[in-house]
């Protein structure tokens, strides 16, 4: 799959196992993967999950 690929909030929520309210409420929250706004839709680009995740587990390679 591509790093570039972009997903929709019910597929991150899919990709989490958590309900779609809980990924929006990240986002409004501003604790939750990077995402885009296209027009009046949200998208979140895979890679920012892959992202995401390093850096909430405390992975984060500095450079």
């Amino acid at each position: 799959m591509e790093q570039h690929e972009l997903m929709t909030t019910e597929e991150v929520a899919r990709h989490f196992r958590v309900d779609p309210s809980t990924v929006r409420r990240w986002r409004l929250d501003g604790v939750g993967p990077r995402f885009v706004k296209i027009g009046h839709v949200y998208r979140y680009p895979r890679g920012s999950l892959h992202e995401w995740i390093s850096i909430r587990c405390g992975d984060r390679v500095v450079t």
